[in-house]
Parts: C-alpha cells; structure tokens; sequence
C-alpha cells in the first residue's frame, strides 16, 4: 500500500511540474471565479471545477473539442471548461446574472467562450450547481457535466485531477 501511495506521490509531482504558467493561470481563475459563486447553502466548489477543467482542456491547453469537420463552431465544447454554446444557454435561462448571453448570437457565444476564461468558468460553476441542486449527489453532477447520469470513467478522471489540483495547492502554486 505504500508503495502505491508513493507511486501516486510521485505522478502528482511530475504532472505538477509539468504545468505551465498559462495553465496555472488558467485554473487559478478558474478557482477564483468559482469561490465567488456559492450554492443555496454558501458552499463553494472551486477545487470540483478546477478538477473538472484539467479534465476537460489540461487547464485550458486545448480549447476545442467535440469538433467535426464542417460543421459549425457553435456545436463544439469551448473554452477551458469544454461549454457547448446550447449548455450556456441553458444556464443563461436559469442563472439571473447570465441572462445578458441571451442576447449574443451564437457565434458571439462561441467566441466568448472560447476567448474568456472568466466567462467559461462562471457558466460551468453555475452549470455544476444547477446539477447538484437536480441530482443531489456528487458524483451525479460531476458524470452530468459530461453529458451523462452515470458517466464513471469521467468521474474517475475528475477525481484523479482533484487530487492534482490539491497537490498543486499543497505547492503553494494555486491558491
């Protein structure tokens, strides 16, 4: 068990040298932006949301997924937090504060995304609890933010780059 222990120690170190300083800029904002989102109940999940965004684009590394060939930008998962233009539309409609996206086109949006961290990370922590309000637990929110109810795998990755995200603030390189 220790030697497991000691292999996980060491993989942490190394992917946490390995991060550049765009990307602990990247998850830094990410982590204060979701500070200052609390739920219903005043908890906050930027060390959830700061997981979710290694997951997602490595802390901003690849800002473009689910992209086919031909077909519209605004179909793809943007941004460093990997947010489809229809979810931010979706929070936009539950969330106050984001109802000023309504007013952007699609391609607006996407750009917005794709361009602006602090956007990214406000849709995807008011996104993450929109979930968790609907599913209660979080390993249902966490597998919704993939796109699905039960989504294990993505659950497992998530929590292995929690356990990144909290050695990095062990390091003194996020805070």
């Amino acid at each position: 068990m220790r030697i497991l222990a000691l292999i996980v120690l060491m993989f942490l170190s190394l992917y946490a040298d390995t991060m550049t300083p765009k990307q602990l800029h990247v998850l830094q904002t990410v982590r204060d932006v979701a500070k200052s989102i609390p739920d219903k109940n005043g908890k906050t999940y930027e060390n959830t949301v700061s997981a979710i965004c290694l997951t997602e684009s490595s802390a901003g590394k690849n800002t473009i997924g689910d992209y086919k060939y031909k077909k519209s930008l605004t179909k793809a998962s943007l941004g460093p937090m990997q947010i489809k233009v229809s979810t931010a539309r979706h929070v936009s409609q539950n969330v106050k504060k984001l109802r000023w996206l309504n007013n952007l086109s699609d391609i607006q949006l996407a750009g917005r995304l794709l361009g602006d961290i602090k956007l990214s990370a406000q849709v995807a922590t008011h996104y993450l609890i929109l979930l968790q309000n609907q599913r209660k637990e979080h390993f249902y929110a966490i597998s919704g933010y993939n796109g699905g109810m039960i989504n294990r795998p993505y659950y497992n990755r998530v929590m292995k780059n929690m356990d990144v995200v909290n050695h990095l603030i062990s390091l003194g390189k996020l805070s």
